[in-house]
């Protein structure tokens, strides 16, 4: 033979072995949504239960995740994405399993209008936390915030979420259907999660922990708890195009409840333990918990500022936000304005503006300085 053609054989036999390597089936189970938490007896949080209760919703979101994953996986040749039956035979190692979490809703309105026909406007914020396991270890493989936005427009501004429930299932459900709702890295991300289980792990991982404002934003805003949430959920959207924001730890014993659910449907049951895998004469399988510690923790300070412009009969209106983000000897900058101009017949100027200036600071850091 030609020794010339060694080094091309070699490449080629490389290249084969790599690709069997790498060829490998992934079930995902059925999607499982996480019961919404409501230490507070918030009613907004008790409505989104029952709306996140339904059949159809729930198929629709199964479809939406399938899609989701396999639109990421497509870069690898060798990773397939099936759906989980009853019929599929329990490999742990191959199985994965879709969690997702509400964190927070929150719901701003502000008052139109006279005394007498008031009209309120606002909107809805739903934070979820998308998170993806491997069953054989209850290994974290991906993790990814959603921050789901639903317009309020009425006269009554103590609403109720119900009237909205075809929105919000509308808007969770074509956050997976978007082709566009990832960005290229974040993209490319979930692609390598799905390539290699242990991914998430190797790289740079992040969450964020606190939150502060000024004294003059204290005195601005009413309700400084909810604002603070806000910041939190619109941080680690925006801070997820260039890296996996990990779930804040006070989740893990709820993720651990639904791991377990979902894999029922086997017949097979988990407990914590050590890594002892499978045993088929108890049908058990003992495993603990993988969970990543966040590589950078990320602080946010917040500072706002109001001035206004006399028009006559109107007000024109600035609202400025300033946020600090500072992690991992990063530190960012963003500013952004809301410009409002308004009767002087206004019934209440709330905090909406300020509410509507936070979000436009948080929702691209590409426009932010570094």
């Amino acid at each position: 033979m030609n020794l010339k053609l060694y080094p091309i054989l070699a490449l080629i036999l490389l290249f084969m072995s790599g690709h069997c390597a790498e060829a490998k089936d992934l079930y995902i189970m059925p999607s499982a949504i996480g019961k919404v938490r409501n230490k507070d007896n918030d009613r907004h949080k008790a409505e989104l239960n029952k709306i996140l209760k339904d059949k159809e919703f729930k198929k629709e979101l199964r479809k939406g995740v399938l899609g989701f994953l396999e639109r990421a996986a497509a870069k690898n040749a060798g990773v397939n994405i099936k759906q989980a039956g009853f019929d599929t035979k329990f490999d742990a190692e191959a199985i994965l399993i879709p969690l997702l979490f509400v964190d927070n809703v929150i719901s701003f309105v502000d008052e139109y209008g006279s005394a007498d026909e008031s009209l309120y406007k606002g909107s809805v914020y739903i934070g979820m936390n998308f998170l993806l396991f491997q069953a054989q270890s209850e290994s974290l493989v991906y993790s990814a915030p959603l921050l789901i936005s639903v317009p309020y427009l009425n006269k009554t501004k103590n609403f109720s979420l119900e009237p909205l429930a075809g929105q919000i299932r509308f808007a969770i459900v074509n956050f997976f259907k978007d082709k566009k709702t990832l960005k290229p890295n974040a993209q490319e991300s979930l692609g390598n999660c799905l390539a290699d289980m242990d991914y998430l792990f190797a790289t740079r991982t992040c969450s964020v922990n606190d939150i502060t404002i000024s004294k003059g934003t204290a005195k601005r805003i009413e309700d400084t708890k909810k604002y603070k949430a806000l910041a939190q959920m619109l941080a680690a959207q925006a801070l997820s195009e260039e890296h996996l924001v990990l779930p804040p730890k006070t989740r893990f014993p709820a993720i651990r409840r639904g791991l377990h659910a979902s894999v029922a449907m086997f017949g097979v049951s988990f407990q914590q333990g050590s890594e002892k895998g499978f045993s088929e004469r108890d049908n058990v399988y003992s495993t603990k918990m993988r969970m990543p510690e966040p590589e950078i923790k990320y602080a946010i300070s917040i500072k706002t500022g109001v001035k206004d412009v006399d028009l006559g009969p109107f007000i024109e209106r600035n609202y400025t936000t300033a946020c600090y983000l500072e992690g991992g000897g990063e530190k960012i900058k963003c500013i952004k304005a809301v410009e409002v101009q308004m009767s002087k017949r206004h019934t209440k100027v709330s905090d909406v503006h300020l509410y509507n200036s936070l979000i436009n600071a948080l929702s691209d850091l590409n426009s932010c300085k570094r």
